[in-house]
Parts: C-alpha cells; sequence; structure tokens
C-alpha cells in the first residue's frame, strides 16, 4: 500500500497500514490488534511530498522486518522536515507509537499516543483508536491501574474492541480486583454468549480467589471437560476429600480414579489402595494394584524391597484362592432379600468383575442395588466404575450422572466420568 507523495489522502491512511501489518502486543494470550480506521470514511487532507515520502519509506521499512530502522527514518522525518501540519505531527506520533509497541519499548508508545491525543487533530474515530492503542501501551507497561482507566475511557467513547475489553478484564484481574474481574466476565458472558477459554481460566481463578468454591469447580470442570486443560486435575482431585461430611469409606475409590489417572507417584499410594481393596474383599484388584506399582518401579526396591515382595506374593495367591470360590458364587442366583444378603451379593459382583468375569459380576452388583445396601450411593459409584472396566462406556456415563448430585460423592462422580470418557478426537 503506497501513499500518495502529493495529493489527498485520509489522515489515517498511514496508521491503518501499519495497523493492520503489526503483530498484536500480546495481552496474556487474547490481545487481537487494535482495529485500523477506514480510510474512506475519515476527511481527506493534503500532505506535502516529503511527509508521504517518509511515510512510504516508513512503511516499507516495517513491511522489511526493519522495525528500528523504520521508526528512525519517522523520527529523522519529525525532526527535519519544517512547519508540520497538525495531522502530519499526529500521524507520525500514532505510527511511531506502533512501531515502538512492536520494538517493546512501552513506555516510549505511552508517550507517543498522548501526543497524538494531544494535538487534537484526529476525528473522533481516530482519536478513539489512539486512546485504544494507549490502553494495550499502558498494559504493556504493566502499568494495571493506568491502563484499566484508559480501556474505560475508550469504551465510554464507543470502543467495542475485543483487545480493549481484554486489557481491562487482565488489568483488573492483575490488581488483585477479583471482584471486579467476575462482575466484568459475567457481562460479558452475557453479552456475547460465551467466553474464550483464557477469558474462562481467569474467571475461574477469580472464583477460586473470591472463595467462591461451588463456582470455581464448576468452571474448573468446564474447563477440563469441554477444553482440555487437565492442569485442573490435581487442584479439583484435592477438593474431592477436602468436603465437609466426607467419610473415610469413600477414600478407595479415589484412589481408584488416582491410580486411573496415573496421578500415584509414592510407593505408600499403592500399599494403601492393596490394603483397601483386600480389606473390601477385592484380592484380585489388590493384585492388579501392587503389580502396576511394581510395574512404575516404585515397589520392591529398596530397603522395603523384600516386604513388598512377601506382600505381592501373599496377595497373588489369596487371589487365586479368591477365583476358585467365585466359581461357586457366581452360580447362586443373587440374593438381596436383606441388607447383609444384598450387600454380599454387590461385593460378590465387585470381585467377579475384578477377576475379568465382568458380565456375571456386573449382573450381580445390579441386582443389589435393587435391595437396601449400606451406602446406596458409593455402590452406585462403584457400580458405573465396573461398567466402565468393561467397557460399557454409555452406559457407565449414565451411572456415574445417578450419583453426580451428590452433596460428597456428587465431584468425585463428576471427575471419574470425565476420567473414563471417551476421548474426543
Amino acid at each position: 500500500m503506497k501513499l500518495p507523495a502529493a495529493t489527498a489522502f485520509s489522515a489515517c491512511c498511514a496508521t491503518a497500514a501499519l495497523a493492520m501489518s503489526l503483530a498484536a502486543p500480546t495481552v496474556f494470550a487474547q490481545a487481537a490488534a487494535a482495529p485500523a480506521a477506514s480510510a474512506a470514511s475519515a476527511p481527506a487532507f493534503a500532505v506535502r511530498p516529503e511527509v508521504g515520502a517518509a511515510l512510504n519509506q516508513t512503511i516499507e521499512l516495517f513491511r522489511g522486518g526493519k522495525t528500528a530502522e523504520a521508526k528512525a527514518r519517522l523520527e529523522q522525518a519529525q525532526a527535519g522536515i519544517q512547519a508540520l501540519q497538525p495531522a502530519e505531527v499526529t500521524v507520525m506520533h500514532r505510527i511511531r507509537g506502533l512501531l515502538e509497541m512492536q520494538l517493546e519499548q512501552h513506555a516510549a508508545a505511552v508517550k507517543s499516543f498522548e501526543s497524538a491525543l494531544a494535538v487534537g487533530a484526529q476525528t473522533p474515530q481516530d482519536a478513539l483508536q489512539c486512546q485504544e492503542s494507549l490502553a494495550r501501551a499502558h498494559f504493556n507497561l504493566k502499568a494495571y491501574p493506568v491502563a484499566a482507566e484508559a480501556a474505560r475511557k475508550a469504551q465510554a467513547a464507543g470502543s467495542q474492541a475485543p483487545a480493549v475489553q481484554s486489557v481491562l478484564v487482565r488489568a483488573t484481574y492483575l490488581q488483585n480486583d477479583h471482584a471486579g474481574t467476575i462482575k466484568l466476565l459475567q457481562a460479558q458472558q452475557q453479552r456475547d454468549g460465551k467466553l474464550a477459554v483464557d477469558d474462562l481460566r481467569i474467571l475461574a481463578s477469580s472464583y477460586g480467589q473470591a472463595k467462591d468454591d461451588a463456582n470455581y469447580v464448576r468452571l474448573a470442570e468446564t474447563l477440563l471437560r469441554d477444553h482440555g486443560r487437565s492442569e485442573y486435575w490435581p487442584d479439583l482431585m484435592s477438593r474431592v476429600q477436602r468436603q465437609a461430611g466426607w467419610q473415610p469409606r469413600w477414600d478407595i475409590d479415589v484412589y481408584r480414579l488416582r491410580l486411573q489417572l496415573d496421578q500415584m507417584d509414592e510407593a505408600d499410594d499403592y500399599l494403601v489402595l492393596a490394603d483397601m481393596a483386600s480389606k473390601a474383599g477385592l484380592p484380585a484388584e489388590a493384585q492388579k494394584v501392587l503389580d502396576a506399582g511394581f510395574a512404575k518401579g516404585l515397589l520392591g526396591k529398596g530397603s522395603a524391597a523384600a516386604e513388598h515382595n512377601r506382600l505381592r506374593a501373599a496377595v497373588t495367591r489369596q487371589a487365586s484362592d479368591d477365583r476358585q470360590s467365585l466359581s461357586a458364587a457366581a452360580a447362586r442366583p443373587p440374593a438381596v432379600g436383606d441388607a447383609r444378603a444384598a450387600n454380599s451379593t454387590f461385593t460378590t459382583g465387585a470381585a467377579l468383575v475384578s477377576a475379568g468375569q465382568a458380565e456375571r459380576g456386573l449382573e450381580l452388583m445390579k441386582a443389589a442395588l435393587g435391595g437396601t445396601l449400606p451406602d446406596g450411593a458409593q455402590a452406585r459409584l462403584q457400580y458405573a466404575q465396573a461398567l466402565a472396566q468393561a467397557g460399557r462406556a454409555a452406559e457407565a456415563a449414565e451411572a456415574f450422572k445417578a450419583v453426580a448430585g451428590h452433596e460428597q460423592l456428587g465431584l468425585l462422580a463428576r471427575l471419574w466420568a470425565l476420567a473414563v470418557a471417551p476421548k474426543k478426537s
């Protein structure tokens, strides 16, 4: 795009050409380039040949990757051309500011944009775009209070630029004004219908900082489920057992999920889960847990190696013996007439699933759910896990939903559902 050297052209032509070429400064991961003004909509003015030539040379140097040289050529023109007109001064200040932002000279960019505004020769639209650039420059300078104020001023003047909203949100967040950040992003979501991933992350963080645990967990689950943000797994998992009213008997299901997610990094993790499985009458599961610990290199080494090996051998023998007795139990019709019988049927079914007899095991577990169990919610959660283990994904998803609203187990059920859901292609 060549600027005419001796004819009428828009005051914003040069800045539009440059702004469209400049990469946007980073505002976290989301700031977009400031929109370029439409040359056709602005009033024209005559530019002298030497000014037009200098602006053309500046733009060509920038397009050739010579940003520093472009800035030097522009400054030379500003210093050397006599009697610059207000509009000429303004466009030079704005181009210099854009170049300085590209060069990460943000303090200088602030001065350039402020100088352009101070001349007072811009159209309202041009002045608005200059104000938008100024907000971005202040943000990149990490002058967050000033950046937020500049962004609000631009919006009050009519700016709808996503980059300006991005500056305002992030500058507010970085001042630790989490209530303000929440208010801004909630309004943005209501207006736009949805938020980008980075905005969702900021909103989730603000909820967390504001101690709004319910909304934090809700958004963290959304980020995990819909956007694959796996960094939320550890925090969400840590919250499960910290919930009011949590019962130790549910710990086994937390450890199982940690194993599913490969979040067991200590030998004790495997030993604890194997012990819980053995006490629950599931030696085949205990054996698999210990085998996983050995395979990961956390068991069978160091000073405790002999103890680990003895435990593994004992659990393996127990699992072998249990498989023989399970054959007889599997042949009997399920008994669910009272709580004790229903619990025994459920445990037998779970043992069959862990021993590789999923079809019959699931039948017994499902039948037991129709009786009276000591903890029906946990039983439904474990039935859903067994369905997932057997590869019955759709049924497992429905079974997890049945527990998703439980006051304590709901979060764990939802996390289980996320962990075993088929991966999106």
